[in-house]
């Protein structure tokens, strides 16, 4: 009777995991020339920052994002040299124009980068992509994925 009483409770634990596993959660995937570099599960909001040399000044660029559950947003953008591509009004900040701003960019961005480009991308303070030895696009997407691989490929 016991026997039977345990087989029941290892099987009810079985299951719970398994739903818990495969139960769909919301989630940053970042991918580099399609492949997945890793995702981040969104509990609470994520800052992302891209750091990288702009191809015609070749200057820091550093953009800054916030990410959460409504989507995908730019703050800040800070820059040493005007060049194309840049804002045209800035505030100056420690040898930087900087602009700071609210803006939606929707559930996906990207860039396309070059060897030259020296990127950096931080999520939440850790470095989780550097300086790629060819050219490529790098994809922020929000995304449902099963909770299991977002422990397993975890930022």
């Amino acid at each position: 009777m016991r026997c039977n009483f345990l087989k029941k409770y290892a099987l009810f634990l079985f299951l719970a995991f398994l739903f818990l596993a495969f139960f769909p959660t919301n989630a940053l995937e970042v991918k580099f020339n399609e492949k997945t570099i890793c995702y981040s599960p969104l509990t609470s909001n994520l800052t992302l920052t891209v750091d990288y040399t702009h191809s015609v000044s070749l200057t820091k660029v550093v953009d800054v994002y916030c990410i959460n559950k409504s989507g995908i947003f730019a703050v800040q953008e800070r820059w040493q040299q005007f060049g194309a591509g840049q804002p045209l009004e800035a505030n100056v900040e420690n040898g930087f124009y900087v602009k700071n701003m609210n803006m939606y960019l929707g559930e996906s961005w990207e860039y396309w980068f070059i060897p030259l480009n020296n990127v950096t991308v931080v999520l939440n303070g850790k470095i989780i992509f550097s300086k790629p030895g060819e050219e490529g696009i790098m994809r922020f997407e929000l995304l449902k994925i099963p909770a299991i691989i977002a422990i397993i490929r975890w930022c």
